[in-house]
C-alpha cells in the first residue's frame, strides 16, 4: 500500500507539470539547454542537457555520460542521434549518482519512475503522434549503469538498453530495488539481471577499451541471457555507441499490423483467441499476467498496449477498424473461431463503444467482453486529464446497454468508487465483485481463471458424435 501511495503521489506531481507545459506556450519547445525547461518535474535526473531532434521525432534517448561526466564526447553523440531523430535526454552521471544517494536512508532506490515520468513529460510537450518507449544508453560508467537500470527495468517501460564498453558495476552505495543479485567488487556495486525473459531488448558493444571485468561482467549476464545481443565493434566507443543507438532507432518495434501489439503464442485448446487493451500504463501488471495465464491455458492472446496504441486521439470508428484487422489476421493466423475481449481500466472503458462499432461478422466471433474496472466514460487518448481522473467523452450506460448481456463479465473492487458495473446491475451482465480497489489487489491469476471460466459457460458445445 505504502508503495502504491508513493507512485500516485509521483504520477498527480508529474500530471500538474504536464498541465503546466500544456498551459505554457513558452514550454511547448523543448531546448537544448543544460537546465530542465519550466514545468518539467525530472526528480532525481539532474539539470540534463536536452537535445532535440532534427525532423520528425523517431525516439527518445536517455544518454548516460562516462565517469567524468558530460563532456564533449557525450555532446558529440547526442548531436549525432539528434540527426537521426532522436530526443537525446542527456544524463551527467556523476551528479546523477549524488543525487540517488541523496534518497530516504531505509529506502531502495528506483530509477524507473522518474526516467518514464520524464520521457512522458517530453513527449507529450512536444506534440509527438506515436509514443516511443526510451532507450536508455551509456559507455563504460554509463553503460553499466544502463545496465543495473535494465536490472530494475519493468515490462513496457523502456524500448531497449545499449552499453558500450559497460564497466563491471557501478559506483552506487544504495541498493537497487530489483530482486537480481548484488555482489561488491573494487568498490563497484555489480548487478545482475532479474530471471526469465528481459523486460526489453539489450545490445553490447565492445570495442579494444573494453575492461577485462567489463568483458567478463558481460559475458556472465550473456550466459544466463542469450537474447542479450553481444558484439565487437572496431570503432571508437563513441562512434560504437552512435551506430548501435541508430540502428535501434531505425529498427520498427510495432507489429504487422503497424500496432503496438504483444502476441503470446500458444497452441489454441479452446478454438479461441483473447484481445486484451491495457491501462493507460501500458502492457505490465494486470493485463500481462492475465494475458500469460491465458496463454497457459490453450488461449492465444494478442496484447494492445494503450500507452501507445492510444498517444494521440484515435477515433472510436479507426479503434474499431483496427481491431477488426487483429480478429481477421489473428483468427486466420491461430485457426481459431472465437474470440475473448479483454479490457482493464482504459482499456475497458473503450471497449464497449469499440464492440458496438465493429462490423457483424467480427462482433459474431465475440463470445466473451470481459470489463475489468470499467468507468462510467471513456477517452479515446491518453491524456493527462486522464490520470487526473477526469471523465472521458463516450457515454458508456448507454453503450453497455446495446450488448448482448449475455456476453458481458463486469468485474469490479469492493473498494473501487469509479466502476460503472454497480450502475448497471439491472442489465443482466456477470456481475463479479473482487475485494479490494482499482488494482484487485493483485490476484491477477484468480481474474484470468474468472475469464476462463465464463468463456467455458459461454462457447457452444461441442457436436455430439455421430451415430454408428
Amino acid at each position: 500500500m505504502r508503495l502504491f501511495l508513493v507512485r500516485l503521489v509521483r504520477l498527480f506531481l508529474a500530471s500538474l507539470a504536464m498541465l503546466a507545459l500544456l498551459i505554457s506556450p513558452a514550454a511547448q519547445a523543448a531546448t537544448p539547454d543544460n537546465a530542465p525547461p519550466a514545468g518539467y518535474v525530472t526528480g532525481t535526473i539532474p539539470a540534463p542537457h536536452l537535445s532535440p531532434p532534427v525532423g520528425d521525432s523517431k525516439a527518445l534517448v536517455f544518454l548516460l555520460s562516462d565517469a567524468a561526466g558530460w563532456s564533449s564526447a557525450e555532446t558529440a553523440v547526442a548531436t549525432t542521434l539528434s540527426g537521426a531523430g532522436a530526443f537525446v535526454v542527456g544524463i551527467d552521471l556523476p551528479a546523477y549518482l549524488q543525487q540517488l544517494e541523496k534518497q530516504d536512508a531505509d529506502e531502495c532506490v528506483y530509477t524507473l519512475s522518474d526516467i518514464e515520468r520524464l520521457s512522458q513529460q517530453i513527449q507529450r510537450s512536444t506534440g509527438g503522434s506515436v509514443y516511443h518507449l526510451p532507450i536508455v544508453a551509456g559507455i563504460g560508467a554509463g553503460g553499466a549503469m544502463a545496465l543495473a537500470i535494465a536490472a530494475q527495468t519493468p515490462d513496457a517501460t523502456v524500448g531497449h538498453t545499449v552499453a558500450v564498453d559497460p564497466a563491471a558495476g557501478i559506483a552506487l552505495t544504495r541498493p537497487l530495488c530489483t530482486p537480481a543479485t548484488r555482489e561488491e567488487a573494487k568498490g563497484l556495486a555489480v548487478y545482475g539481471l532479474t530471471d526469465g525473459a528481459l523486460p526489453a531488448p539489450i545490445t553490447v558493444a565492445l570495442t579494444a577499451k573494453a575492461s577485462a571485468e567489463g568483458r567478463r561482467h558481460v559475458e556472465a549476464l550473456a550466459a544466463k541471457h542469450p537474447d542479450i545481443a553481444t558484439l565487437e565493434s572496431d570503432s571508437p566507443q563513441t562512434a560504437a555507441l552512435a551506430d548501435a543507438v541508430t540502428t535501434v532507432i531505425a529498427t520498427p518495434d510495432d507489429d504487422a499490423l503497424g500496432m503496438p501489439l504483444a502476441v503470446l503464442e500458444t497452441k489454441p485448446t479452446r478454438d479461441t483467441m483473447a484481445i486484451i487493451y491495457s491501462g493507460d500504463g501500458g502492457w505490465r501488471d494486470i493485463d500481462k499476467s492475465i494475458g500469460e495465464r491465458l496463454q497457459e491455458n490453450g488461449v492465444p492472446t494478442i496484447g494492445v498496449d494503450s500507452l501507445r496504441y492510444f498517444w494521440k486521439e484515435i477515433s472510436p470508428e479507426q479503434t474499431a477498424t483496427d481491431l477488426a484487422r487483429i480478429i481477421k489476421l489473428y483468427t486466420k493466423r491461430w485457426g481459431v473461431k472465437n474470440v475473448v475481449l479483454v479490457g482493464f481500466s482504459f482499456g475497458a472503458d473503450i471497449l464497449p463503444t469499440t464492440f458496438n462499432l465493429l462490423a457483424a461478422p467480427e462482433k459474431d466471433r465475440v463470445k466473451e467482453l470481459s470489463l475489468l474496472a470499467v468507468s462510467k466514460s471513456a477517452d479515446f487518448e491518453i491524456s493527462v486529464m486522464g490520470w487526473l481522473g477526469a471523465t472521458g467523452n463516450s457515454e458508456n450506460l448507454t453503450q453497455l446497454a446495446r450488448i448482448d448481456p449475455r456476453l458481458v463479465q463486469c468485474f469490479y473492487g469492493t473498494e473501487d468508487d469509479d466502476s460503472v458495473c454497480p450502475a448497471v446491475k439491472n442489465l443482466g451482465f456477470e456481475f463479479i465483485a473482487v475485494e479490494g480497489g482499482h488494482h484487485f489487489d493483485g490476484d491477477y491469476d484468480a481474474l484470468a481463471d474468472r475469464i476462463l471460466a465464463g468463456l467455458t459457460q459461454r462457447l457452444p458445445a461441442p457436436a455430439a458424435p455421430a451415430k454408428p
